[in-house]
């Protein structure tokens, strides 16, 4: 059989895994190697390249395998080196590094979406929405030796993302080592990263003066939910705008940073009453923007505070369908690298996503289940990776843009999406009073099942 013949066989019997292989091969090219040179400092490329430390990694991300080791044994022999220089070397990835590769990404990614003209439009006209985040790694296991002794959680580090809204793609990440320090300290890089024209939507953990200053004078903007620590100065009337879906909305300026020496500046406070508390109690909430009333009223920047879910959707996605934390990766640098693979990795799946809207429709695209197409995904790929070589998959699939994504469409209507359908359940039951027996705490469920049986 002609590797072409070979290639169609697959396409009709596992597509979604030729989708993942062809989309992360776009992504996780000798490319990265570039990346890597460009933003090194003290690590260096001899024995192993970066790239195939990114891809042997890559099989711990999407499940092919459940631990780094397991992806070391599998890839040894392309690897050619030994276990202690493939840790070495896992746990030296600079953050500067990693967090070049999540842009890296996104770059790709992007280009992608855009072959595909599939792009949303932006949900504020004039404005380019991003929302900015923080993700606390989860505890270690004690491997590493000065933790052995300890009773304390081991933390790895934080990750500070953003995602821009218009593709929902995670564009950029920020990464803190000490998982004890704020996330408000990498707001100067990301304020640095930043272009105007920009609209921050954030919660109220970035509601920091110096930080909103430094948006309006970089010409960007904000919708902040205000914090308890930045007081200001109400002027004028608060106003009824109207309702939303979740409550009534009233706007009245805010004066705030007024001091001796300076007046302050004006933002716009926007109130919206809720109809139901928050988990935390409260009763409404504040929102803080700098974007003129021309450009959107209160209830549609309030609307748009709401959408933050996307990047929470992301960081659920990173921990539930694909695998962005390994418990026995107790090393910060290597945690927090494995972490940033994970968002490279949910931004292929975005690909993915856009390749099965093009070619079934959005609204049957939107009814799909991460979790089942994951596990479809984890179950099939590897047969798919191993099945050509890396040349011979370059010489069957195309290398631009354009032409990836015309593959991928078609690629995507062999899916038979009804088997990928997200599940819809009922209103849960409430649970009944639970009665005890003489017996203490066990019963045979054998017996109540026969005095079912009996009264039936």
């Amino acid at each position: 059989m002609s590797m072409e013949a070979l290639l169609q066989r697959l396409i009709s019997l596992r597509p979604l895994a030729v989708m993942v292989r062809c989309i992360m091969q776009a992504v996780l090219n000798e490319e990265l190697d570039d990346v890597f040179e460009e933003h090194r400092s003290r690590t260096y490329a001899r024995e192993m390249l970066f790239s195939q430390l990114a891809k042997t990694l890559a099989d711990v991300v999407l499940g092919l395998v459940k631990s780094p080791n397991k992806a070391y044994q599998k890839h040894r022999e392309q690897l050619q080196v030994s276990t202690a220089a493939f840790y070495e070397k896992l746990k030296r990835v600079e953050p500067q590094v990693s967090e070049a590769m999540v842009r890296h990404s996104y770059e790709k990614a992007r280009a992608l979406q855009q072959a595909l003209g599939r792009e949303d439009a932006e949900p504020l006209a004039g404005y380019r929405c991003r929302i900015i985040d923080g993700n606390h790694l989860q505890k270690t296991e004690h491997r590493i030796h000065e933790l052995r002794g300890l009773a304390s959680a081991p933390l790895p580090g934080t990750v500070v993302a953003t995602l821009e809204l218009k593709s929902h793609l995670l564009d950029r990440a920020y990464l803190l080592e000490d998982a004890h320090a704020q996330e408000s300290s990498v707001l100067d890089r990301v304020v640095a990263d930043v272009a105007p024209g920009d609209l921050m939507i954030a919660d109220r953990h970035f509601c920091i003066q110096a930080f909103l200053r430094s948006l309006e004078k970089s010409g960007a903007a904000f919708v902040i939910r205000q914090h308890g620590r930045l007081k200001g100065e109400l002027v004028g009337k608060r106003r009824r705008l109207g309702r939303i879906d979740t409550g009534v909305v009233y706007e009245q300026r805010l004066r705030i940073g007024k001091t001796k020496e300076d007046p302050g500046w004006i933002v716009r406070r926007i109130t919206v009453e809720l109809d139901e508390p928050t988990r935390d109690g409260d009763t409404q909430i504040h929102l803080l923007s700098n974007v003129p009333r021309t450009a959107a009223t209160g209830g549609v920047l309030a609307e748009l505070y709401r959408r933050r879910w996307a990047i929470e959707h992301a960081f659920y996605v990173l921990t539930t369908t694909l695998t962005s934390e390994v418990k026995s990766l107790g090393h910060p640098l290597a945690a927090l690298f494995l972490f940033c693979l994970a968002m490279v990795g949910y931004n292929c799946s975005r690909v993915l996503a856009a390749c099965l809207s093009a070619a079934h429709g959005e609204e049957a695209a939107e009814e799909l289940s991460d979790y089942s197409l994951s596990h479809e995904i984890a179950y099939s790929a590897d047969g798919v990776l191993a099945v050509f070589t890396e040349d011979e998959w370059n010489a069957l699939v195309p290398h631009d843009p354009s032409g990836q994504a015309s593959f991928l469409v078609e690629v995507a209507k062999h899916v038979d999406l009804k088997r990928h359908r997200k599940s819809r359940r009922g209103p849960k039951k409430k649970a009944p009073k639970r009665t005890g027996f003489q017996n203490g705490g066990h019963i045979a469920t054998a017996r109540i099942l026969a005095n079912r049986s009996q009264r039936c």
